[in-house]
């Protein structure tokens, strides 16, 4: 009979279902089936990345010189490279202050030595820069470094208690901007320390200071 079939079969579903959690409480079962107290534990494969490559810098981009070379004049002292800075060598005893810096830069000789006189003379007038700037180009000293040839200018201020001046060279270097190398202080120390401020500019080299390498 139709009622009796359907008890019976629910019967049977629910006598089937007593038995697998009889089983299970008492530990039966087939073999490999999850018990209670059963730990699994799962590893994951540990992926091991290659070395990191640093993103080259704007500084490598712009093609800024490796290591700088050159000769200490005499009673120099390098002070080695900080900043923006490649070397500062300092004049004489450090704690006076006299100092040569190495930086590289870009712009053109006559651009960076209106810029170098409007440090010692900010309320110059126009025509009085001018005049000072073509002087001090006329009067400025080629030197050979290496394949570039600088170009090494003094300025000086024209009437003060204490004068200052700067003595500044341009090493150019192509498509790769230019090496800058400048002393900014007394003017007695700058006319007196000119000589050994060629020779160091003419002692400088790199390992990429010839424009003709790529």
């Amino acid at each position: 009979m139709p009622r009796q079939d359907s008890a019976l079969a629910a019967g049977c579903a629910a006598t089937a279902a007593l038995a697998c959690l009889i089983g299970l409480a008492g530990g039966c079962g087939r073999e490999g089936d999850i018990r209670p107290g059963d730990i699994r534990t799962y590893t994951v494969p540990r992926v091991v990345a290659g070395p990191i490559q640093p993103a080259p810098t704007a500084a490598a981009a712009r093609g800024t010189p490796g290591p700088l070379r050159y000769e200490v004049p005499e009673g120099w002292s390098d002070r080695g490279a900080s900043g923006m800075r490649l070397t500062t060598l300092a004049i004489g005893d450090p704690a006076l202050g006299h100092e040569v810096s190495v930086i590289p830069a870009s712009g053109t000789l006559r651009g960076n030595v209106e810029r170098w006189y409007g440090q010692l003379e900010p309320e110059a007038d126009a025509g009085s820069k001018q005049q000072a700037v073509d002087a001090a180009l006329a009067e400025a000293t080629s030197v050979t470094a290496g394949p570039l040839q600088a170009t090494v200018v003094l300025l000086a201020q024209a009437s003060a208690t204490a004068p200052q001046a700067i003595l500044g060279a341009m090493l150019p270097r192509g498509d790769s901007g230019a090496l800058f190398v400048k002393f900014k202080g007394d003017a007695e120390v700058a006319r007196r320390e000119r000589d050994n401020f060629i020779r160091f500019v003419s002692s400088i080299r790199m390992d990429v200071d010839d424009p003709a390498r790529p």
